[in-house]
């Protein structure tokens, strides 16, 4: 047995029996996991990993069992078999985050045929070396089109990179029609669609998401989503208004069970250049009696990603516009209702609504709140009526502020204003009888007693006497 066999036997012994498995169905429990493994080998313990706060299930767990061997036969008969619908991911625990955080020896593989699944992906690359663990992404039960093989070593990852890509995948004109199914159903996969002839055309090593953002900031793409078609538009019509900018090569619309038009369709360039150059061109034009959206295709989950951070922003932006146009209004007469208070203040501006704050007996607390329709008519209303009198009370008027900011402002407040006590260095002895007190002061707070006489006691050389004086420096003034 050669040195390098002997290492890898003793990395493998050093496994133990422990199993991940993932990708599980998040109705999976601890029984049927228990139940699935049983069929195989009796299972030393088991752990379902679940949400501390909810109890639901992260859909993974960690499964011991009673030897190395046990646990090498699990994960051969049971990885990627399907339990409650979905195919569990089985592979050796790693203890050792390296591998997992770093993509050691990880490929990425993309351009896969929508009918190769994780175990056919799994049989292609294992000849080339050891596998820890090998995936196709899916979603809705559907192949997106590529996946990841984490190898055991770097050189078998080099190896499979090297012989794989650019390879043609034999025997696989059965699926064309799955493919034409495809076209008409995952619109937003119909570029990748185009592109496969059943070649697994692209074998890389793994980059991180947010690498890859970083070394990419720039978008690429050839695929074109268009919306707001005229009905009478034909597929051959709109390729010819494409290829004006550039080479197209392809194009679909979409219908609906009755071959009617749905008024939007997919337009394919050849170049990305021409994907640009056409939304700049064709987005806004007008088409017959139809303004043409033109756009990027994106997928759904892009679609509602994008759909989340607009209304985040949308709810940001409508919050920051209702606090600039609420106004708080205090030191009202009592006598002062809702109505009395809109009146005064709707020759500023559009109300949206006022409200005088109430006690539990109905009686005023003298103070309310005016929100208007922008915060221009706020402020001018603001300006306007902060220090007035009204049915003898004197107004103030400030912009309404949340709770949580009000109490962070006095709490910013009360920590940069607050007074901090101290003694003299040289102090060592102070008497119970005459006992001075030493506080700082920010320069703006009102000082009543500044110019008057005050007693203050001095340390050192003269302790014990007492003289006539006022001082003040540096911010600093002294009273016993």
């Amino acid at each position: 047995m050669t040195a390098a066999m002997a290492s890898w036997k003793q990395q493998v012994l050093q496994r133990g029996a422990s199993l991940y498995v993932g990708d599980l169905d998040p109705e999976v429990t601890e029984t049927d996991l228990r139940a699935a493994f049983y069929h195989v080998c009796p299972i030393s313990s088991l752990r379902l990993c679940r949400c501390r706060l909810t109890g639901k299930s992260l859909c993974y767990a960690y499964v011991n069992l009673y030897s190395h061997a046990q646990a090498s036969r699990a994960l051969g008969l049971l990885n990627h078999t399907n339990l409650k619908g979905k195919p569990m991911r089985i592979m050796w625990c790693q203890r050792d985050p390296f591998a997992r955080k770093t993509g050691f020896a990880n490929l990425f593989v993309k351009n896969l045929d929508f009918s190769i699944s994780s175990s056919c992906l799994e049989s292609i690359f294992s000849k080339y070396g050891t596998i820890l663990s090998c995936k196709v992404a899916g979603e809705n039960g559907r192949n997106k089109g590529f996946g990841f093989v984490q190898f055991e070593s770097q050189d078998s990852a080099l190896a499979a990179q090297t012989a794989l890509h650019d390879t043609m995948l034999g025997g696989k004109k059965l699926v064309s029609s799955t493919i034409c199914i495809n076209l008409l159903i995952c619109h937003f996969m119909y570029l990748m669609i185009e592109q496969l002839h059943f070649y697994l055309r692209h074998v890389c090593k793994f980059v991180k998401k947010t690498e890859r953002t970083a070394a990419a900031p720039c978008e690429v793409f050839t695929n074109l989503y268009v919306k707001n078609l005229d009905e009478t538009i034909t597929e051959d019509g709109l390729k010819d208004m494409f290829s004006v900018v550039g080479d197209v090569s392809s194009v679909a619309i979409m219908m609906d069970h009755e071959g009617k038009s749905k008024h939007f369709g997919f337009v394919n360039f050849k170049s990305p250049d021409d994907a640009k150059k056409a939304v700049d061109i064709m987005n806004g034009s007008v088409v017959g009696s139809k303004t043409l959206f033109v756009g990027k295709a994106q997928r759904k989950s892009e679609r509602t990603m994008i759909l989340k951070q607009e209304y985040k922003d949308l709810q940001i932006r409508s919050a920051e516009k209702l606090r600039a146009s609420n106004l708080y209004v205090k030191n009202l007469n009592v006598d002062i209702d809702d109505k009395k208070l809109k009146d005064v203040f709707s020759a500023y501006g559009k109300i949206l609504s006022v409200k005088v704050i109430c006690h539990n007996d109905g009686t005023s607390k003298q103070f309310g709140f005016v929100c208007f329709a922008s915060p221009a008519e706020a402020n001018k209303a603001l300006v306007a009526l902060n220090g007035a009198l009204l049915e003898g009370k004197i107004l103030h008027v400030a912009k309404a502020q949340w709770k949580k900011d009000h109490h962070q402002e006095w709490h910013n407040f009360s920590g940069q204003n607050q007074p901090q006590s101290f003694y003299p260095s040289n102090c060592t002895t102070v008497s119970s009888a005459i006992h001075p007190l030493h506080f700082n002061f920010d320069r703006s707070t009102h000082l009543p007693f500044l110019h008057h006489p005050m007693f203050c006691q001095h340390f050192g050389a003269h302790f014990g006497v007492q003289q006539h004086v006022c001082y003040y420096h540096s911010k600093t003034f002294a009273l016993t």
